[in-house]
């Protein structure tokens, strides 16, 4: 699957703020980004929430057993 520019530029910025490596992968609906999430009072977070409010859902889990950062991008 072709990944949109949305998607692109949602990665992009998050690999900005964190400077870790953002996973992507496809699903049914278009794309899951995840990426460990920065400490609790990190400054990374302003740029992250910033970049999170462009995707069509996003949150966090800790089931890996380290907080992490997830969104989603609808596609087609």
């Amino acid at each position: 699957m072709p990944v949109s520019l949305r998607a692109a530029a949602l990665r992009t910025a998050l690999e900005r703020a964190l400077d870790e490596p953002v996973h992507m992968l496809a699903t049914e609906r278009g794309i899951r980004l995840h990426v460990p999430a920065p400490a609790a009072h990190h400054p990374a977070w302003t740029p992250v929430l910033t970049a999170l409010r462009s995707a069509d859902r996003w949150g966090s889990t800790d089931t890996t057993g380290t907080p992490e950062i997830w969104a989603e991008i609808n596609e087609g």
